[in-house]
């Protein structure tokens, strides 16, 4: 008996690769931030970073989950060359995500002065806000560069933000060394100079971008009709996005701000808390990112099923790419665990001894939640191709929020288990999630099949 289809993986790997090599970039910007600020100016500073990112990415998150209306709405209407219709949707999203995106840069720049009264260490807080208002500022490039990113690959066109990325991530780890360091006659920076590194490489993806999506026939028309005309707006279609796009950033924004949450959390207890947590976060980040490719792959191919009416097809593909995560977060978890003693070096100095021990020891947790965390986004990606976003928001917020974080709460401060014991819990939400997120996507794919049955006997 195959385990997996031969024609439905090599579409998905097709897909997926690329966007798995353009996440190995993204998340590369911030492991080698990490990496870089943990080595030059050790764990404190790593701990400030740390706590810059997490208050980042959980507002951040919430923007990218609107952007992600786009992959579906442009891979259905492509399969029906619907030209006009992607047209529609690159500009609505366009507007969309750079609107969001002005509105919680504006918020950022209102919560920091808040971190003074979060319970959090003091002596890394003054690094974390000048770290934080660095990076705000790449809010926008960064949802323009999205933009972009999600019609391309809603047309299966992935490869030019591969590209994007990858030379974007050079730039970022060279000018990393430059702006802490100080070299070439810059002064000493600091983790602020690692934020500014991150701001200019995210400018250099949205203009790179932009150039290769204008001279690849794929995109080309697209690129050349986008217009900001207002007569060319429309309510019907900033509701369809929005319908999409809201649902789908609550959940990105329940799942991230859960990890945020989690190193506050971890913050009460003490900064080598905070810093194995982040070292950990880094790596499990590092495998689910790679998912996120198989994650894309479903929304686009499911979409595309959904556009031809193929919806058999459309629950075969979903199962078989659920396999194929499944079979490569096996292979993350073994590498986590055989590698738990040596990959935290990586991440800080060797005199953090306490430090690198606890996160040897949350590296097992996050190996055995590797096979959760891969199901889980694979399963949305599968849903959103569907267009079926609120439910799947609501169980996200019952697994992180309802259990992870306040069962995390009891383990990590009340049994005093630290962040270990936040673990466990982080574990515990990823697994309730990824088993309630397949059950949908089983059911709703076998609805539409006995729908379309039924309708063909009719």
């Amino acid at each position: 008996m195959k385990i997996l289809n031969k024609e439905y993986t090599k579409a998905c790997l097709t897909l997926a690769l690329p966007v798995m090599i353009t996440q190995v970039g993204q998340v590369s910007v911030n492991l080698f931030d990490n990496i870089i600020v943990g080595k030059l100016l050790g764990a404190q500073a790593l701990a400030s970073v740390s706590l810059g990112n997490a208050v980042f990415f959980s507002i951040f998150v919430f923007a990218l989950g609107f952007s992600f209306a786009i992959p579906p709405l442009v891979s259905e209407a492509h399969s029906q060359e619907k030209h006009d219709t992607i047209n529609s949707v690159f500009r609505h999203g366009f507007i969309i995500n750079i609107g969001i995106g002005i509105l919680l840069m504006l918020l950022l720049f209102l919560l920091m002065p808040l971190l003074y009264h979060m319970d959090q260490p003091k002596e890394i807080i003054p690094d974390t806000i000048g770290f934080l208002s660095i990076m705000t500022l790449s809010i926008i490039p960064f949802m323009a560069f999205q933009t972009l990113r999600e019609v391309s690959e809603g047309l299966s066109y992935t490869i030019g933000v591969t590209k994007a990325t990858i030379i974007a991530n050079v730039i970022n780890v060279v000018l990393n060394y430059v702006f802490i360091k100080g070299m070439f006659g810059i002064s000493p920076m600091g983790v602020e100079g690692s934020a500014l590194a991150s701001l200019i490489a995210r400018i250099f993806m949205m203009i790179f971008l932009y150039y290769v999506l204008l001279k690849e026939e794929k995109t080309r028309r697209y690129i050349k009709d986008f217009s900001l005309k207002v007569s060319e707006f429309s309510k019907a279609m900033f509701t369809k996005m929005l319908k999409i796009g809201f649902p789908t950033a609550l959940q990105m924004f329940f799942e991230v701000t859960a990890f945020a949450g989690a190193a506050f959390i971890c913050g009460l207890i003490s900064a080598k808390d905070i810093a194995a947590h982040q070292i950990a976060l880094s790596m499990a980040s590092f495998t689910f990112n790679l998912c996120v490719g198989f994650s894309v792959a479903s929304t686009v191919l499911i979409g595309r099923k959904l556009g031809e009416q193929d919806y058999f097809g459309l629950k075969q593909v979903g199962i078989n790419n659920l396999k194929i995560v499944f079979i490569f977060m096996l292979a993350c978890g073994l590498v986590f665990i055989f590698g738990r003693h040596i990959l935290p070096t990586f991440f800080t100095k060797a005199e953090d001894v306490e430090v690198i021990q606890l996160a040897a020891q949350l590296m097992i947790i996050a190996a055995l939640f590797q096979l959760s965390d891969g199901i889980q986004v694979v399963a949305l990606g599968s849903l959103r191709g569907i267009q079926d976003v609120k439910i799947p928001s609501f169980i996200t917020f019952i697994a992180y929020w309802i259990i992870a974080i306040p069962l995390g709460y009891i383990l990590c401060v009340t049994l005093k288990m630290g962040a270990f014991g936040m673990w466990i819990a982080l574990g515990l939400g990823l697994t309730i999630s990824a088993v309630l997120l397949v059950m949908r996507f089983l059911t709703l794919s076998q609805k539409k099949i006995n729908a379309f049955e039924n309708h063909k006997l009719a």
